[in-house]
């Protein structure tokens, strides 16, 4: 789903995303215990912030970060120039990756804004080794439920009508032969309630 003005600015705002993806990042690291040396790609990766500290915490052999928005994707590839990391454009509910081809998923705040996201986990199962884990942070429709989250829908255009809630989410990952290692809950500027999980597949 494409961006308003708003949230691309919010994307694009190097300084405040970095500070608040340091801090996300370090954490996913610590909950998954991810070995160092692993293939991983990263879903939606904005504008590259959050994609390089993956590279410096996670210390992947390999990483691939796709993104739906083609301008965050230059934007993206300057960020990450002269590093490992390929960047290209990709839709997360149809990856061009073969089956059980990735150690780990990462997004960070990405599935909350894919309509056909059943689809999309669909396909994070598929390329997903078996044993492999899924580490994200998102958050549910619950969140757009509360008054700040009513407030913030004047500001911010999301799937409200196709957004998962917290426990239809967790519902279809352990249809889908996800194991959930950790599903913490975790505040977003203290007004928005978001999660942080990590779902190994069988």
């Amino acid at each position: 789903m494409k961006m308003n003005q708003f949230e691309t600015f919010l994307m694009t705002f190097d300084l405040g995303r970095s500070l608040y993806l340091y801090g996300v990042v370090r954490e996913l690291q610590g909950f998954s215990n991810l070995p160092a040396g692993k293939k991983i790609l990263e879903i939606g990766c904005g504008n590259g912030i959050g994609t390089g500290l993956i590279d410096q915490y996670f210390k992947p052999a390999e990483l691939i970060a796709t993104e739906y928005d083609e301008v965050l994707v230059k934007i993206a590839q300057r960020k990450n120039k002269g590093s490992k990391i390929h960047i290209e454009a990709g839709n997360a509910a149809d990856l061009r990756f073969a089956n059980n081809e990735f150690d780990a998923v990462i997004g960070l705040s990405v599935i909350h804004h894919i309509p056909n996201w059943e689809e999309s986990l669909n396909e994070i199962h598929r390329v997903i080794k078996p044993g492999g884990l899924l580490i994200i942070k998102d958050l549910s429709i619950d969140t757009f439920r509360t008054p700040f989250g009513r407030i913030s829908r004047l500001f911010v255009e999301h799937p409200y009508d196709d957004m998962f809630t917290k426990e239809e989410f967790l519902d279809y990952l352990k249809q889908q032969g996800f194991n959930i290692l950790v599903c913490r809950p975790h505040s977003m500027m203290c007004f928005l309630t978001d999660f942080y999980l990590v779902a190994q597949k069988d």
